[in-house]
């Protein structure tokens, strides 16, 4: 089911991108998608709810998973997730207006000036492949070790995150190639080969869980 539900949540994503680089090619704003594909990974902590079954516990532990605990977190995940995504459109419509087209309709309905003039469309590009990135490893640190951590030792919301950012800090640089791994599944797939996003990038988020299980119970036990 777990499987099947990251599939499932891979095809929504794929079908809301298609639907929006359809109407920002119909308005001349082609260089806007690549904007919302990486607002996309802010909403990895919420498909990575539906792998929690999967999570691995320490030997002699009982189950982590309960379905009703799941439920209770959607809501709340649900918020917090479309709220960062809203925040981070609106700052991408600012960016395209100073950097890419000042003188399109948005900069125009939004009232923004600037005084840098010509095509950085280049760099626009950089700047989001970038972001990409830090939005991937920002939904690991802040979003799914929490979760996982959570399910394993339940340490209350503070000392989730504090764990998280300790675990975060010794294994850096694992982390920063798991983000590039997820940055490249979403942008690179969407933008130069769409169909194979919905190969990679549930295949890639399952196998980075995995692993950020099993690197976490390699820990020492954590005490309440």
């Amino acid at each position: 089911m777990s499987y099947a539900l990251v599939f499932f949540a891979s095809l929504v994503i794929f079908f809301i991108s298609q639907i929006i680089q359809f109407y920002l090619n119909a308005y001349d704003f082609t260089s806007m998608y690549i904007s919302f594909c990486a607002g996309f990974i802010l909403f990895i902590p919420l498909v990575s709810l539906v792998l929690h079954p999967l999570i691995l516990n320490r030997e002699g532990k009982r189950e982590t998973f309960h379905f009703s605990q799941l439920l209770s977190n959607i809501g709340l995940v649900c918020v917090i997730q479309f709220l960062c995504f809203l925040i981070w459109i609106t700052d991408a419509i600012a960016l395209y207006s100073l950097y890419v087209d000042q003188n399109s309709f948005l900069a125009k309905a939004f009232n923004i000036q600037t005084q840098v003039k010509g095509d950085m469309t280049f760099e626009f590009y950089c700047f989001n492949f970038a972001l990409a990135w830090v939005f991937s490893f920002l939904s690991m640190v802040v979003g799914i070790l929490p979760c996982l951590i959570a399910r394993l030792d339940n340490l209350g919301v503070v000392g989730n995150f504090v764990t998280s950012l300790s675990f975060a800090k010794k294994h850096k640089a694992m982390l920063c190639l798991y983000a590039l791994l997820i940055s490249s599944s979403v942008l690179v797939s969407l933008l130069y080969a769409k169909y194979l996003f919905l190969v990679l990038f549930p295949v890639i988020l399952v196998w980075i869980f995995t692993q950020l299980n099993k690197a976490y119970l390699l820990l020492p036990t954590v005490k309440k």
